[in-house]
């Protein structure tokens, strides 16, 4: 009776009015059919992420990724990639882990999502860091870090300098290491993410433990131990206790404290079933404490806890850390005298430690072998030793110079974001100031003066800027006479002076073919500081950057502040390397007269004059002792020259600071 009464409804509807619930019914339909399509997507996903295991996980994760991606829903999208690429990395898989900076990169691509470039950009970082591509993964990571300073995400921000310092420290650029972890800590210490904040304690410590600071460095550790009792996952609780008695006590162990460094070492011992559920920890502590014993000419006991080192390693199937112990093996034999057994784990060590690219291994078993064999074979093992010691020297100092020139490229953009409110309102008041300046010219002068003081201006401008170009030409002429002085000096001089001192070695002339050797270095010397550094081929900012390098050491730091707010290539070269002369005299001088740490350089300019200022925190100078440098005169004449102004403020113990301002064109 319904269904009749129902049919009989629709009969008496209008054919366009019948239509229109056909087409609601039918639409009604399709979404309901869509939504069963989704839901049963997401239950596929859901599935494939919770039984991703075993022979099968790899699998399951990608179908996760490739069906979020057909949903097109952000957050699967990014869990699902992120997911894959946490196992890819664990794996080290590099195919796996681009899979995933790929899916991210075009998720960037469609919805402008920060958070998935900076995602891509880490896990980018730890692809090129399996690949052993260390300035790579320097500067991925790095990337990564400015987005997450964009999005002001703290945590994130905190655990990319953690791996930039520990990176650091890995490659030896312990002052790097010490200065990103610092960093680190300012973003972490606020919002107490301890975890977090206890690596980067440790970090710190490491890079203060490094450069023998092991005072400084136990502060850290201290305060890593004092926030450990906030971490709630026990594992994580107990591996951190371990690990700072290690560090605890190697501080002591540096210090020379024998007594503390061991009870610290047999405490972390002393946790039970250390070696079954922290193997690792439990090696360290061990190996330490044997080192000690060994250090206290307790050789029996260093060789048995060595041993059983060695052996925990062979059972964890740790090959990087049996080659340690190999060497540690070897050194006690050697000092026991026991050659033969001494040069059995010297050969198994360097075996294990080429295997797996333990280069600090590599240069102390060759240190060994070469002393534990005879003839060419010693020889040869020698060779090897120096020149595998003398390529990692440059390769150090190459990714010190690339990490510094990152460091540098963070503090400027930091600067520019910092101070972009500030150059706007000077600017503004700049502009002002001009305006009100020519109102004021028009008020007072008239149109006549104007025109009459106008036309002398431009007489007298002309006039400088012609003498000020004579005087530019000069510097050039004057420069290419010290480019053929010096060229003499290098390539006829020195040489003649490089055969004299051959045919006095062979005359066994000794003691005047070593005077003859120290004038010749004199003399190349000479011709490297009279010879031009080149503009043309390399910018002034690279030539800055270069110069500060070849300054770097611990303890000595050199900051550059606004240097790409000058346009370098409207800048004459002769106004380049004049300004390149001061900087590199004032850095010599603050480095060596005045025993500074710190120097900071601080470009700027107008329209038409280039400031300046390079100050240091070292001892300083009188001003009225007369007796000043022939550095300083030097620089003074020949900013004078070029019609600049040359100026410099210095107090004993507060410092000093030099004030140089250049015309652009002589005016």
């Amino acid at each position: 009776m319904i269904k009749h009464q129902l049919f009989t409804n629709l009969k008496s509807l209008p054919f366009r009015q019948l239509n229109a619930l056909l087409l609601l019914f039918l639409v009604n339909i399709s979404l309901f059919s869509q939504k069963r399509e989704i839901d049963k997507k997401i239950d596929s996903i859901s599935f494939y992420l919770n039984n991703a295991k075993g022979a099968d996980k790899f699998l399951y994760l990608k179908r996760a990724v490739l069906l979020s991606e057909e949903l097109k829903i952000d957050s699967l999208i990014k869990h699902t990639s992120i997911e894959y690429a946490k196992q890819s990395y664990f794996r080290k898989d590099t195919l796996g882990l681009t899979f995933s900076v790929n899916k991210l990169l075009n998720h960037f691509q469609l919805k402008k999502d920060s958070f998935s470039l900076a995602k891509a950009y880490h896990l980018e970082a730890l692809n090129h860091k399996i690949k052993n591509n260390i300035d790579s993964t320097f500067y991925y990571f790095h990337k990564s870090k400015n987005i997450y300073i964009a999005l002001k995400d703290s945590i994130e921000i905190g655990r990319r300098l953690l791996s930039m310092a520990n990176l650091q420290l890995d490659e030896k650029d312990y002052l790097g290491g010490e200065i990103t972890a610092i960093e680190g800590i300012k973003y972490i210490e606020p919002i107490k993410e301890y975890r977090t904040l206890i690596s980067l304690y440790q970090a710190l410590g490491n890079s203060l433990a490094h450069t023998k600071k092991p005072k400084e460095a136990r502060v850290y550790y201290l305060k890593a131990n004092k926030i450990n009792k906030f971490i709630k996952l026990k594992y994580y609780r107990e591996k951190n206790l371990v690990n700072l008695s290690t560090n605890i006590g190697m501080t002591f162990k540096d210090e020379g404290n024998f007594k503390k460094a061991t009870a610290l070492f047999k405490e972390g011992l002393s946790y039970d079933s250390l070696e079954i559920k922290y193997p690792a920890q439990y090696q360290i502590l061990l190996g330490n404490l044997s080192s000690i014993y060994f250090e206290q000419g307790k050789i029996e006991k260093a060789i048995e806890g060595f041993k059983i080192v060695l052996n925990s390693r062979i059972k964890s199937k740790n090959m990087y850390r049996q080659s340690v112990s190999h060497s540690f093996l070897a050194e006690v034999y050697l000092k026991n005298k026991n050659y033969s057994l001494a040069k059995k784990h010297a050969k198994k060590g360097l075996e294990l430690a080429r295997k797996t690219r333990n280069t600090k291994q590599i240069l102390e078993c060759l240190t060994f072998l070469s002393k534990l064999t005879k003839g060419k074979i010693a020889k040869k093992y020698l060779r090897d030793y120096i020149k595998l010691n003398d390529s990692l020297f440059t390769r150090e100092r190459n990714l010190k110079n690339q990490f510094a020139k990152v460091r540098y490229e963070t503090d400027k953009k930091d600067k520019e974001n910092a101070s972009l409110k500030e150059e706007n309102t000077k600017k503004q008041i700049e502009l002002e100031r001009e305006q009100q300046q020519k109102t004021i010219g028009w008020l007072l002068a008239g149109v006549s003066i104007l025109f009459i003081g106008f036309s002398a201006n431009i007489v007298r401008n002309r006039r400088k800027k012609i003498i000020f170009e004579a005087k530019i030409k000069q510097i050039e002429v004057r420069e290419k006479e010290r480019q053929k002085i010096a060229k003499s000096l290098h390539d006829e001089v020195a040489g003649d002076l490089r055969m004299l001192h051959l045919k006095l070695e062979k005359k066994n002339q000794t003691e005047e073919a070593n005077s003859l050797d120290i004038i010749k270095e004199n003399v190349r010397n000479l011709s490297h500081q009279l010879s031009s550094e080149s503009f043309d081929d390399v910018f002034f900012k690279d030539q800055i950057i270069n110069l500060i390098s070849d300054f770097f050491e611990t303890g000595f730091r050199v900051k550059v502040e606004e240097i790409d707010s000058v346009n370098w290539q409207e800048i004459k070269n002769a106004i380049k390397r004049t300004l390149f002369l001061a900087v590199r005299e004032s850095i010599q001088n603050a480095k060596k007269h005045g025993a500074a740490k710190n120097v900071v350089l601080n470009f700027n300019e107008t329209k038409n004059v280039i400031f300046l200022t390079i100050s240091d925190d070292g001892k300083g100078f009188d001003l009225a002792d007369k007796r000043s440098g022939i550095g300083l005169k030097n620089m003074k004449e020949r900013i004078e020259e070029i019609n600049g102004v040359f100026s410099i403020e210095s107090e004993i113990e507060k410092g000093t600071t030099i004030k140089i301002e250049i015309p652009k064109n002589g005016n």
